[in-house]
Formats: structure tokens, C-alpha cells, sequence
């Protein structure tokens, strides 16, 4: 029922944002105020774009491009709150209204995408570019918006047109349903220890965190393994093989079988993305997406992932026979399999180095992990970043709030939510960021809003006994999701369709991984790392290990990354027609490129970068950004970590412009070059010595390829 809560008066999220900077009421996110105040926010939209088109005055920058722009906000509001808690805080009755949700909006975007009237008047605006006196970012998001409308299918035949928009209803709706299936199927597995001896090698931490849950699901004496927050202590350390092995299994046929079977979704979801790419006149959905990117075309990223596989590949296989020729001096083991894999590496790893990787949780308390990232992000950026408590509605108890401001100017430069503690059933697997409003003008001449951001992360909740002690590899990830957050923290711009992480999607991953490179460098370890129980900071000698250990299976992490990546190019690239089901297509790229046969359900079914997230034809984006923030933090190597100079030019460059130029451009401004194309190779220890001799070209306009 709907009509209860049609009016601002009675549904909270239709009420203009009365809190402090107008930030958004979270507390308020019940699932019967979704539905109506979406559709009271179409209706709303509807009117702004009637009143466009009925403008009798001839089509301007001002009353077409910029009233389309500032068109839709009370429905846009509504929608980024919904895909927040959604995703980060969800429940059945949530879920049962999701898929209703996401197709109404992609049905009303659709009609504007499609309103041959409205097109018809940024087609004008757009033809007379030329003669128009406007500024950069004025003839940027002149140029996006009408690229947006041809690469919806503006240009389109009326049949073709319903035929595109009901195929995209329909992808909204499998989305939705890919995502349920796999938080459900996540959440329904559980293993029960009885005996701790089944558990010999995992740590007293882990062992604890699995006894709390036990107790909290009502079993005394017991330990309960579930598969969120991933049990990755089983894999890394217990040294029961059978327990490994189902484990393993469990996190590897996530989705696969009824009732939560992803399969029919993924080949549904294939084919209507072909027929879609069919519609726009382009032979794969891949050649489709990959038009708008760095990239280009899908042989541009098949080079990129084919130098990798060449790279990446041999180099793994030789590694892969130190860990088996351990396995067996250990323990006679003659037949490594992909659950002994982590135990047996991580073993090697430490007998390496002589470094017992749980000795370095406690100096990764969760609380100075983020004081540190904290600390990091003012240094770098010149801001501050001050919490506050109970000044802003959160919609989970567990969300942190900080407020951040530019120590130059004073000014605040946006609102950081961080939730970082697994809740199984309710959030979604994994680590994510997103904005709840984008840096930009509120309206025409009206005023120039700061971001509202959020991280979202998946670690163990601390118990009366212990915190939250981190892994290496989730200080990483702490790290990467802040960087993902400062690109829309410290955005600037008018326009909130070009601000933020709104940038070629080949792109989007450089701010975040190249915080990553910080992480691990002692000065500044030294602000974080921290023993929780004696207070003394991580050794010297500790931190040189770290270093020392950097590359350690840097090309078995490559090549997973490179399988992802080829994975995903052939899901996209393939004719569906051909494709005879997911296991076919999935074995033949990993006879390619993986380590280990599978020996579980296919990756692709919960693959949800791919099929419910916005990776499609896309995953390879990682390495490509990957390549290209490894060449930007020489820079910093050179310089110095804070050197003020250089930090200024990566947040003018890289963290604020968005989308405002081109993402070339951004990289040459910081780096007065084209990349260097053997910079991530360099890091990762993987380069032929005779490859080091080339040195990086001069900046050029052409695009740039990893």
C-alpha cells in the first residue's frame, strides 16, 4: 500500500534534508517508504523533464543540458539510500521489494533515455557545440549527455527502443536475484566443530571468534563456521585436510544449486546483454561497453590480459612447484590441491621469512588501522577528518561518522560513513564503496554540495575479549575502499553526473589501489601498528619483512586476477547460441589460465562483479589501473612519501576531477608522460631484466595502454 505515505509529511524520505549539511536521514530506511517515495520521485522527475521539452524557448546549454543535469533529485536521493541499506544492511522484506525497485527506476530512466522530444533538444544543444562559449566542464557534460542518450538507443527505431528498455527491466530484475541468491546461499551454510582438535593449527583468535558465533546462535562448547565473514583461518591454517577441503568447497559452490541457483541467471543475463550489443550494432556486448573506456576495444584488453597470462603464468608454475615440493617434504602430500594451496603457501611463506603471519594481527587492531588511515589521508591530502557521534542518523549501529574538512580552506568537504563488521544474511559479501550524493550544485546557480560517502567492509565483529585484529590482506583492503571514498571526498565540480568516481571504468580503480602502496611502508606503519596487548609499535625488522614478502606469489595473485579478467572477456565476447552452459565456457579458461583445475561449481555463478555489479566486460579494468597507479607511486618513491608538491598534483589530477577530463589526461598532467608500460611488472618482481631498458614515451593525447 502506497497511499499512506505519499506526501513528505508522512514518508520521511521524501522530506527535503533538514539535518546538519543535509545529510540524509539513515535511521529512517524502513522498506514500506521505498516503493512510494520512488514513485512519488518519478512523478516529480516526469514534471522537470515535461517542463524541458515543453520550453518553448529553442534549445539551450542552460534550459536543456543543465536542467536535465539538475532534473530528478528527490528521486535520486530516495535511490542512493535504498542501494545503501540494501546492500549494507538488508532483510526479507527489503529483499522482496528490491527486484520492484530497480525495474521501475531502469523503466524510468529508459523513458528519458529514450523520449524522442528530450533528445531531440540535447541533440540541438549538442550540433551548435562549436559555437557555444563554454567552459571546459560545461562541453564535457554536453558531450557525456549526449553520448549517454546514442549509447541507450536514442538513435534507435521505436521497435528497437521497447525491445532495449525491456531488456534492461529484465537485467535490473536478474541483478537483483544474482545478488539475493548469493547472500542467501552464503548465509545457509554452517559448519559445527565439537571437538577443538578439529581445528588444531588455526589460531586462539579465530577459534574464538568461531565459538562466539556458536554461542550466539545458541550453542555452548561449540565452535560454528560460517561462510560470512569468509573463514579464511581454515584455509590458511588448519591442518585437519578434510575440513580444508569442505570449507573450500563450501566457499566455491556458493549459488550453484536449487534453491539458490545462479545458473539459469548467468546464461539469462549473457544472452540479453548480446542481444542488447546486437541492438546497438555491435557484434559482442563487450565491443559495446568497452566503446566509452581508456581501452576502447576488446582486442585492446585482450592484449593487455594475454601480456599478463605471458608474464604471469610461467612464473606461477614455478612457483606452484616450490609450494608442491613443500607440501610434500612436509607432509608427504604428492597431490596439492587448491584447498591445500593457501595452507602450504602461506607455511612456505613464513619458513621464507621466518615470520609467523598471526603474530602480525595484533599490531592490525581494526580501531588504529583506521586512525592510521585517518592519519594518512590528512597528511596526503592536507585535510582533517574529525568523528562525531550521534550528529548523523546511521542506519546500523555499528556505522561510524566523520566529518571532513580542507585544512587550507577550513571548509567541509564531506561526510564519511564507515561500516566495516560482517552482519551474515544482511550485507553483502565482500568490500564496496559508494556515495549517498555526489559532489556538485544542488541546482542552476544554487549551491555547490559536498559528498556523502560510505565504505563498507566484511571483518569479524570484536568480542568482550578481542578486538577485531586484522590480516595484512584486510589492512589492504581498509586502505583500498578509503581510496575509492577520498576520490569522492575531495571531488570538485558542478555537475554530479561527472564528479566523483564518475570516470572511464578503466579508471575508477586507480584511487584505490594506489593508496594500497602506503600501507605497507614503515612511516607509515608506524602511526598504526600498534600491539593491542603491550602497546609497542611493529618492529623494524617485522615491517622489513613485510616489505621483503611483497612479491613473494605476486604472479600467482596476477594470474587469478588475469583468470578474472579472461573470464569475463569471454562471457562477453562469446555468442550466447554457442555457449553450451557455465562449466563448458569456465573449464576452457581455466585449462588457460588457472592454477588448479575446478573442482567445485563455476566461478561465474557467484561472480558478482560481473552479474550483479558493474564489472561487466570490465573486470580487466583492475590490472589495467593497476598498471597505471604502480607507474604513479614512483613518484612518491622518488619525491617522498608526504613530499607536498607531488601530493598536491595527485589530489589536483587523479582524487578531484572525476570525470570533468578525460582520464589520459589526468594521468599525463600528473606524470608529464604517457605510462610506463612496465611499471607493474617492475613492482611485482616479474620483469625480464631486458624489458627495464625501455624508457616510458612522452605524454601524448592518444590513449594510454598498460
Amino acid at each position: 500500500m502506497t497511499a499512506p505515505f505519499d506526501s513528505a509529511a508522512d514518508n520521511p524520505l521524501l522530506a527535503e534534508p533538514a539535518l546538519p549539511h543535509g545529510a540524509l536521514p539513515l535511521d529512517q530506511l524502513k522498506p514500506e517508504y521505498f516503493l512510494p517515495a520512488i514513485t512519488a520521485g518519478i512523478a516529480a522527475a516526469k514534471k522537470e523533464i515535461d517542463a524541458i521539452k515543453a520550453n518553448p524557448a529553442a534549445p539551450t546549454f542552460e534550459n536543456t543540458i543543465e536542467a536535465l543535469e539538475f532534473s530528478g533529485a528527490t528521486l535520486g536521493r530516495v535511490a542512493n539510500m535504498f542501494s545503501c541499506v540494501a546492500g549494507a544492511n538488508g532483510d526479507d522484506a527489503l529483499r522482496q521489494i528490491k527486484p520492484a525497485v530497480y525495474v521501475t527506476l531502469a523503466r524510468h530512466g529508459n523513458d528519458i533515455m529514450m523520449d524522442a522530444a528530450l533528445f531531440a533538444r540535447v541533440k540541438a544543444v549538442y550540433d551548435q557545440r562549436a559555437a557555444l562559449k563554454l567552459d571546459a566542464e560545461q562541453k564535457m557534460l554536453l558531450e557525456e549527455t549526449y553520448k549517454g542518450f546514442v549509447e541507450k538507443g536514442a538513435l534507435l527505431s521505436a521497435a528497437d527502443k521497447k525491445e532495449m528498455a525491456d531488456i534492461d527491466e529484465r537485467l535490473s530484475e536478474l541483478g537483483t536475484i544474482f545478488d539475493d541468491n548469493t547472500v542467501k546461499s552464503t548465509d545457509a551454510y554452517e559448519k559445527v566443530i565439537g571437538d577443538e582438535k578439529d581445528l588444531d593449527g588455526v589460531s586462539e583468535r579465530a577459534k574464538n571468534s568461531y565459538r562466539h558465533a556458536a554461542e550466539e546462535a545458541g550453542m555452548t562448547g561449540k565452535w560454528l563456521i560460517k561462510l560470512s565473514p569468509p573463514p579464511m583461518d581454515i584455509l590458511d591454517s588448519c591442518k585437519n585436510r578434510a575440513l580444508r577441503e569442505e570449507i573450500w568447497r563450501a566457499m566455491n559452490s556458493v549459488a550453484s544449486e536449487a534453491p539458490h541457483d545462479n545458473h539459469p541467471v548467468v546464461l539469462e543475463i549473457v544472452k540479453l546483454r548480446h542481444r542488447q550489443a546486437e541492438i546497438m550494432g555491435y557484434k559482442s556486448y563487450a565491443a559495446y561497453k568497452l566503446d566509452d573506456t581508456m581501452a576502447k576495444t576488446p582486442q585492446a584488453v585482450m592484449d593487455l590480459l594475454e601480456k599478463n597470462l605471458n608474464v604471469y603464468k610461467p612464473a606461477t608454475e614455478k612457483f606452484l612447484d616450490k609450494v608442491k615440493d613443500y607440501a610434500q617434504q612436509q607432509d608427504g602430500l604428492k597431490d596439492l590441491k587448491p584447498w591445500d594451496y593457501a595452507y602450504y603457501s602461506r607455511k612456505l611463506k613464513e619458513e621464507t621469512f621466518k615470520l609467523d603471519l598471526e603474530d602480525l594481527r595484533p599490531y592490525f587492531d581494526l580501531e588504529k588501522v583506521l586512525d592510521g588511515v585517518r592519519i594518512h589521508a590528512e597528511k596526503l591530502f592536507n585535510i582533517k577528518m574529525t568523528e562525531v557521534k550521534g550528529k548523523y542518523p546511521v542506519y546500523h549501529p555499528d556505522v561510524k561518522t566523520f566529518e571532513v574538512t580542507d585544512n587550507k580552506t577550513g571548509q567541509m568537504i564531506g561526510i564519511f560513513y564507515g561500516d566495516y563488521y560482517a552482519r551474515p544474511g544482511a550485507k553483502g559479501d565482500g568490500a564496496w564503496m559508494d556515495t549517498l550524493r555526489k559532489r556538485g550544485l544542488d541546482k542552476a546557480g544554487g549551491q555547490n554540495e559536498f559528498s556523502l560517502v560510505f565504505n563498507v567492509c566484511n571483518f569479524s565483529k570484536p568480542t568482550k575479549n578481542q578486538p577485531t585484529l586484522l590480516s595484512l590482506d584486510e589492512v589492504r583492503t581498509t586502505f583500498h575502499e578509503f581510496g575509492h571514498a577520498l576520490h569522492a571526498l575531495l571531488a570538485e565540480g558542478n555537475y554530479r553526473s561527472l564528479t566523483c568516481t564518475s570516470v572511464k571504468h578503466d579508471f575508477v580503480e586507480v584511487p584505490s589501489q594506489l593508496l594500497e602502496n602506503w600501507a605497507v611502508e614503515k612511516e607509515v606503519l608506524d602511526t598504526f601498528a600498534i600491539h593491542h596487548d603491550t602497546q609497542q609499535p611493529l618492529p623494524a625488522a617485522l615491517i622489513k619483512k613485510i616489505n621483503d614478502m611483497e612479491t613473494f606469489d605476486a604472479a600467482y595473485a596476477g594470474l587469478r586476477q588475469t583468470f578474472f579478467g579472461l573470464l569475463d572477456m569471454k562471457w562477453h565476447t562469446t555468442d550466447p547460441a554457442a555457449i553450451k552452459d557455465a562449466e563448458t565456457l569456465e573449464d576452457e579458461i581455466v585449462a588457460k589460465a588457472s592454477a588448479f583445475p575446478r573442482l567445485a561449481s563455476p566461478m561465474s555463478t557467484r561472480f558478482g562483479h560481473l552479474f550483479a555489479g558493474g564489472y561487466a566486460a570490465g573486470y580487466y579494468g583492475y590490472k589495467w589501473a593497476e598498471a597505471l597507479e604502480a607507474d604513479i607511486f614512483t613518484a612518491f618513491k622518488k619525491n617522498g612519501l608526504y613530499d607536498r608538491k607531488t601530493a598536491d598534483r595527485l589530489r589536483e589530477t587523479v582524487y578531484s576531477k572525476g570525470g570533468t577530463v578525460e582520464a589520459e589526461t589526468l594521468f599525463e598532467d600528473m606524470m608529464g608522460r604517457k605510462p610506463d608500460p612496465n611499471a607493474l611488472h617492475r613492482r611485482e618482481g616479474l620483469l625480464p631484466p631486458e624489458d627495464d631498458k625501455k624508457p616510458a614515451k612522452p605524454a601524448s593525447k592518444k590513449p594510454p595502454k598498460p
